[in-house]
Formats: structure tokens, sequence, C-alpha cells
């Protein structure tokens, strides 16, 4: 599996409040979405360029990703809203990622909290 960038960044109180706003007007359901706090992880392969990280999906084929300058650049440049990458394997998993995102698809690439670069994924 290929690795992934992990750069840092971090969500500012400006964004917090835009995207609570932005989601529905309802800052609870903004704190529900963040529960693990403002910062961020890049998700893509390892590159040089901007940095994504997904803030939200909402399950409509589209999703809020915060984009941001060099490693531990801080706050994001921007939230956008991307539609989804359509590529899946036969086998099921479909990627997270956005459409036309540089470099593998997710399930290419070991996870973050698998190196130790974010927590552990919930359990179920």
């Amino acid at each position: 599996m290929r690795e992934a960038c992990g750069a840092r960044g971090l969500l500012s109180a400006a964004h917090l409040d835009a995207l609570a706003e932005l989601l529905c007007g309802n800052a609870r359901v903004l704190r529900a979405v963040l529960a693990d706090g403002p910062e961020l992880r890049c998700v893509l392969e390892s590159h040089a360029g901007p940095h994504m990280d997904l803030v939200h999906d909402s399950g409509s084929g589209r999703a809020l990703w915060a984009q941001w300058a060099g490693p531990d650049a801080g706050w994001p440049e921007t939230v956008l809203t991307l539609p989804d990458c359509p590529a899946a394997t036969r086998r099921g998993p479909v990627c997270w990622s956005y459409l036309s995102h540089p470099g593998a698809h997710t399930w290419e690439l070991t996870p973050l909290w698998a190196t130790g670069m974010s927590p552990a994924p919930p359990q179920a």
C-alpha cells in the first residue's frame, strides 16, 4: 500500500462558524461532524501542492473539503464542495476522495490511523 500525505492543518473559528451556517445553521450538527476536533490531516497520497481533508460528507454525491498550503501551514485557504470520486473496485470498496483527485484511490493507501498519524477509527 502507498502512504497518505498526512500534512496537518486546522479549521479556524471563522471556518467553523461558516460551516455551521452552511450545514444547517445548527452548531450542534457541526460539533458532531467535527467530534475529533478542528485538526485536519491531508488524505491524499504523498505529494507536493495543496493539501485536502474531508470535512463533511452528506451522502449526496458531493462533500465539503478543506484545502490548505504546505505542510503544517495552519488554517485552510478555503473550504470547497466537490463531487465524489466514482471509482470502485469489483469487490466493493469505493474511493472516499473527490473527483479527479491526484494520486492513488483511498483503498490503495495505508489509512492514517494505521501509521499513527491520526486516531484509530471509532469502534462500531
